[in-house]
Protein backbone atom coordinates (compact mmCIF):
# COMPACT_ATOMS: atom_id res chain seq x y z
CA UNK A 1 0.00 0.00 0.00
CA UNK A 2 1.42 3.38 -1.01
CA UNK A 3 1.67 6.41 1.26
CA UNK A 4 -0.86 9.21 0.80
CA UNK A 5 0.46 12.09 -1.32
CA UNK A 6 -1.54 14.70 0.58
CA UNK A 7 0.70 15.94 3.45
CA UNK A 8 -2.24 16.14 5.88
CA UNK A 9 -3.30 12.59 5.12
CA UNK A 10 0.31 11.43 5.36
CA UNK A 11 0.67 13.04 8.80
CA UNK A 12 -2.51 11.23 9.88
CA UNK A 13 -1.38 7.89 8.49
CA UNK A 14 2.00 8.16 10.22
CA UNK A 15 0.46 9.44 13.46
CA UNK A 16 2.67 12.55 13.30
CA UNK A 17 0.50 14.83 15.44
CA UNK A 18 2.91 17.78 15.49
CA UNK A 19 3.14 17.77 11.67
CA UNK A 20 -0.65 17.41 11.41
CA UNK A 21 -1.15 20.34 13.78
CA UNK A 22 1.31 22.53 11.86
CA UNK A 23 -0.26 21.64 8.50
CA UNK A 24 -3.80 22.31 9.69
CA UNK A 25 -2.75 25.62 11.24
CA UNK A 26 -1.07 26.63 7.98
CA UNK A 27 -4.21 25.67 6.08
CA UNK A 28 -6.39 27.70 8.45
CA UNK A 29 -4.09 30.70 8.10
CA UNK A 30 -4.48 30.53 4.32
CA UNK A 31 -8.27 30.17 4.58
CA UNK A 32 -8.61 33.09 7.01
CA UNK A 33 -6.28 35.25 4.93
CA UNK A 34 -8.23 34.58 1.74
CA UNK A 35 -11.54 35.18 3.51
CA UNK A 36 -10.30 38.52 4.86
CA UNK A 37 -9.27 39.57 1.36
CA UNK A 38 -12.10 38.34 -0.85
CA UNK A 39 -14.33 36.09 1.24
CA UNK A 40 -18.03 36.29 1.92
CA UNK A 41 -20.13 36.44 5.07
CA UNK A 42 -20.90 32.73 4.70
CA UNK A 43 -17.21 31.87 4.48
CA UNK A 44 -16.35 34.02 7.50
CA UNK A 45 -19.22 32.56 9.54
CA UNK A 46 -18.19 29.02 8.66
CA UNK A 47 -14.54 29.56 9.55
CA UNK A 48 -15.46 31.21 12.84
CA UNK A 49 -17.82 28.32 13.65
CA UNK A 50 -14.83 25.95 13.50
CA UNK A 51 -12.92 27.89 16.17
CA UNK A 52 -13.69 28.69 19.76
CA UNK A 53 -14.46 32.37 20.18
CA UNK A 54 -13.13 33.67 23.51
CA UNK A 55 -15.47 35.69 25.71
CA UNK A 56 -13.02 38.60 25.72
CA UNK A 57 -12.82 38.75 21.93
CA UNK A 58 -12.60 42.56 21.93
CA UNK A 59 -9.36 42.66 23.90
CA UNK A 60 -6.27 44.01 22.17
CA UNK A 61 -4.06 41.48 20.43
CA UNK A 62 -1.01 43.10 18.86
CA UNK A 63 -0.56 40.51 16.12
CA UNK A 64 -3.66 38.33 16.05
CA UNK A 65 -3.35 34.76 14.88
CA UNK A 66 -6.14 33.48 12.66
CA UNK A 67 -6.32 30.31 14.70
CA UNK A 68 -5.90 31.78 18.21
CA UNK A 69 -7.68 35.13 17.71
CA UNK A 70 -9.94 34.57 14.70
CA UNK A 71 -12.31 37.51 15.27
CA UNK A 72 -9.57 40.06 15.75
CA UNK A 73 -7.64 38.67 12.79
CA UNK A 74 -10.59 38.70 10.38
CA UNK A 75 -11.74 42.15 11.52
CA UNK A 76 -8.35 43.81 11.13
CA UNK A 77 -7.49 42.05 7.89
CA UNK A 78 -10.89 42.56 6.24
CA UNK A 79 -10.60 46.27 7.15
CA UNK A 80 -7.08 46.44 5.70
CA UNK A 81 -8.06 44.69 2.47
CA UNK A 82 -11.28 46.68 2.04
CA UNK A 83 -13.57 43.65 2.31
CA UNK A 84 -16.58 45.69 3.44
CA UNK A 85 -19.01 42.75 3.42
CA UNK A 86 -16.99 40.68 5.89
CA UNK A 87 -15.98 43.74 7.95
CA UNK A 88 -19.63 44.84 8.31
CA UNK A 89 -20.71 41.32 9.25
CA UNK A 90 -18.05 41.09 11.96
CA UNK A 91 -18.96 44.46 13.48
CA UNK A 92 -22.66 43.61 13.46
CA UNK A 93 -21.99 40.26 15.11
CA UNK A 94 -19.29 41.52 17.51
CA UNK A 95 -20.10 45.22 18.13
CA UNK A 96 -17.77 45.51 21.13
CA UNK A 97 -14.84 45.50 18.72
CA UNK A 98 -15.43 49.21 18.02
CA UNK A 99 -17.44 50.22 21.07
CA UNK A 100 -14.75 51.30 23.49
CA UNK A 101 -11.64 53.36 22.98
CA UNK A 102 -8.80 50.90 23.43
CA UNK A 103 -5.74 49.70 21.58
CA UNK A 104 -7.79 47.11 19.70
CA UNK A 105 -9.90 49.90 18.22
CA UNK A 106 -6.77 51.80 17.25
CA UNK A 107 -5.41 48.76 15.49
CA UNK A 108 -8.68 48.29 13.59
CA UNK A 109 -8.77 51.99 12.63
CA UNK A 110 -5.17 51.92 11.41
CA UNK A 111 -6.02 48.91 9.24
CA UNK A 112 -9.17 50.72 8.05
CA UNK A 113 -6.97 53.53 6.69
CA UNK A 114 -5.77 51.05 4.07
CA UNK A 115 -9.28 49.69 3.47
CA UNK A 116 -10.67 52.90 2.03
CA UNK A 117 -13.96 54.74 1.97
CA UNK A 118 -16.31 51.74 2.09
CA UNK A 119 -14.66 50.50 5.28
CA UNK A 120 -14.81 53.96 6.83
CA UNK A 121 -18.51 54.26 5.98
CA UNK A 122 -19.04 51.17 8.13
CA UNK A 123 -16.80 52.52 10.91
CA UNK A 124 -18.75 55.80 10.98
CA UNK A 125 -22.11 54.01 10.90
CA UNK A 126 -20.93 52.18 13.99
CA UNK A 127 -19.78 55.38 15.72
CA UNK A 128 -19.28 58.70 13.91
CA UNK A 129 -16.85 59.94 16.58
CA UNK A 130 -14.09 57.72 15.17
CA UNK A 131 -13.51 60.25 12.36
CA UNK A 132 -11.86 62.55 14.94
CA UNK A 133 -9.98 59.85 16.83
CA UNK A 134 -6.59 60.73 18.27
CA UNK A 135 -4.21 57.79 18.20
CA UNK A 136 -2.05 57.12 21.21
CA UNK A 137 1.71 57.23 21.02
CA UNK A 138 1.85 60.65 19.34
CA UNK A 139 0.70 59.31 15.98
CA UNK A 140 -1.85 62.11 15.71
CA UNK A 141 -5.45 62.29 14.60
CA UNK A 142 -7.05 60.39 11.75
CA UNK A 143 -6.77 63.36 9.36
CA UNK A 144 -3.10 63.82 10.21
CA UNK A 145 -2.37 60.19 9.46
CA UNK A 146 -4.21 60.48 6.15
CA UNK A 147 -2.09 63.50 5.24
CA UNK A 148 1.07 61.56 6.08
CA UNK A 149 -0.14 58.49 4.18
CA UNK A 150 -1.09 60.60 1.14
CA UNK A 151 -4.66 59.30 0.94
CA UNK A 152 -6.68 62.14 -0.64
CA UNK A 153 -9.81 60.09 -1.44
CA UNK A 154 -10.30 58.92 2.14
CA UNK A 155 -9.25 62.34 3.45
CA UNK A 156 -11.96 64.03 1.36
CA UNK A 157 -14.56 61.51 2.48
CA UNK A 158 -13.84 62.17 6.17
CA UNK A 159 -13.78 65.92 5.56
CA UNK A 160 -17.20 65.63 3.89
CA UNK A 161 -18.35 63.69 6.96
CA UNK A 162 -17.37 66.65 9.13
CA UNK A 163 -14.00 65.62 10.53
CA UNK A 164 -12.61 68.43 12.68
CA UNK A 165 -9.96 70.41 10.80
CA UNK A 166 -9.12 72.67 13.77
CA UNK A 167 -8.21 70.24 16.51
CA UNK A 168 -7.92 72.30 19.71
CA UNK A 169 -6.50 75.32 17.91
CA UNK A 170 -3.95 73.23 15.99
CA UNK A 171 -5.29 73.40 12.41
CA UNK A 172 -4.74 70.38 10.23
CA UNK A 173 -3.94 72.73 7.35
CA UNK A 174 -0.96 74.18 9.25
CA UNK A 175 0.26 70.68 10.04
CA UNK A 176 -0.14 69.62 6.40
CA UNK A 177 1.84 72.65 5.21
CA UNK A 178 4.59 71.94 7.74
CA UNK A 179 4.78 68.35 6.52
CA UNK A 180 4.89 69.50 2.91
CA UNK A 181 1.69 67.80 1.85
CA UNK A 182 0.83 67.72 -1.84
CA UNK A 183 -1.10 70.62 -3.38
CA UNK A 184 -4.08 68.29 -3.86
CA UNK A 185 -4.25 67.49 -0.15
CA UNK A 186 -3.75 71.13 0.86
CA UNK A 187 -6.62 72.19 -1.42
CA UNK A 188 -8.91 69.54 0.04
CA UNK A 189 -8.22 70.69 3.58
CA UNK A 190 -8.73 74.36 2.61
CA UNK A 191 -12.02 73.50 0.92
CA UNK A 192 -13.45 71.90 4.08
CA UNK A 193 -11.79 74.00 6.81
CA UNK A 194 -14.19 75.85 9.08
Amino acid sequence: MSSPTNPILYACSTNDVSALQALLEQQDRQLFSQTAQTGTVNTAAYLLSRHQVPEDYSRHVLTPSPTQNPIQYLTKESARHGNAVVFCYLLSRYPELLSTKNRNVESILVNALDGGVEIWKIVLEHDPRWKDHEFSGHRGYVLELLVDLKKPILLEFLLQEGADTDRAGDPVLDMAKARRASPEILELIKKYSH
